[in-house]
């Protein structure tokens, strides 16, 4: 059984890996350099509606679980797919992306495919070994990874320049709080709580670790966002691909040990490999919860190559962050109304059974 520890550096580790691709170029498009006005806006937002899941939410099986006592197969089924979808469109992107980056900042001499081979088996062994195995792993690394971070932020401290962020409202007020609430898709990972609270003991453990992850991830979120509009001006920051390398090779110690970043990306990969490895778990039990389908090693090993075929749609890293960017003006819809509306689902159908 996984411990409330272990749940929340689980989800803090899925919303910080949002923050080393792709994402902060994401909220800098649509917020300019107050991006980091939006992230504490988002994160206030989204522990308030996660203390509205917490209210509706009052059952410790999983969400597709629930779906199936609120509304029987047909429920079971349509919630098990809209979570299928949700996750699906979570990972397929860090599938693709990934790959691309480690070719451009550190393999440029390897094939991409071969990295890509090699990036799927590492989450099918990790998938393999179980949930519970992966949440030991992240009790242990995400404290370290947590030094490192911290460590990186104060070296860039030389590099940043106050008047970069002006002015302080960026694009404006209705980018930042208007078009700007998709930002909460930054917290879309937090949709995993609803499958791994059958895998921890306690419903306490699932809304604390909930709250916690939020507001840790918010933080790191702001961190990061914040370092980058303190080092890169508007509008030329809308123009790197991977915010967070830009700012790892601002770092020069010393001519002995000339970059931080060969740490940092040590860091930033095996942060990617636990993220996936969860997420194709994860994935995995909703479809065989989903379908009534036994569990087998078999199914891990079919949904990877499902999630990779699914990825390689894209033509090109440019097509796929086009895709990140429509995916995360929606995704989270979904993400926070579902447990929402299943919850109160189940508490109705009780209410009716006590009743009667």
């Amino acid at each position: 059984m996984l411990t409330q520890k272990q749940l929340t550096t689980v989800l803090v580790n899925a919303i910080a890996v949002k923050m080393l691709l792709t994402y902060p170029r994401v909220l800098i498009l649509m917020c300019g350099n107050a991006a980091w006005i939006n992230v504490l806006y988002c994160t206030g937002l989204a522990v308030l509606l996660f203390g509205a899941i917490r209210l509706a939410y009052n059952t410790d099986k999983n969400i597709i679980d629930a779906a199936a006592e609120a509304g029987g197969t047909w429920l079971r089924i349509t919630v098990g797919v809209i979570l299928f979808i949700i996750m699906s469109a979570n990972v397929v992107s860090l599938i693709r992306v990934f790959p691309e980056i480690i070719r451009l900042v550190l393999l440029q001499n390897t094939r991409e495919d071969l990295i890509g081979v090699i990036f799927i088996a590492a989450l099918i062994i990790g998938a393999v070994c179980g949930i519970e195995s992966i949440g030991r792993v992240h009790e242990i690394f995400i404290p370290i990874a947590g030094i490192v971070f911290v460590v990186f932020l104060l070296l860039l401290i030389p590099k940043y320049n106050i008047e970069l962020i002006f002015p302080i409202m960026g694009k404006g007020t209705s980018d930042i709080f208007i078009q700007g609430i998709s930002g909460l898709s930054v917290f879309s990972d937090i949709m995993l709580l609803n499958m791994l609270i059958s895998h921890t003991n306690s419903i306490d453990n699932y809304k604390r670790a909930g709250t916690k992850s939020i507001l840790i991830g918010g933080i790191c979120a702001f961190f990061i966002i914040a370092a980058y509009a303190l080092s890169y001006a508007y509008p030329g920051s809308e123009n790197f691909l991977i915010p967070i390398y830009q700012l790892e090779r601002m770092i020069y110690l010393s001519n002995f040990f000339s970059r931080f970043e060969a740490i940092f990306q040590f860091i930033w990969t095996i942060s990617i490999l636990l993220y996936g490895s969860v997420y194709l778990a994860v994935i995995t039990e909703v479809w065989e919860t989903s379908f009534k389908i036994k569990p087998a090693k078999i199914n891990i090993i079919s949904i990877a190559i499902v999630l990779t075929a699914i990825s390689a749609f894209p033509d090109s890293l440019s097509i796929a962050t086009e895709w990140e960017i429509f995916i995360t003006k929606w995704i989270y819809i979904p993400v926070f109304l579902l447990p929402i509306a299943v919850g109160l689902l189940c508490n109705i159908k009780r209410k009716k059974k006590d009743g009667g």
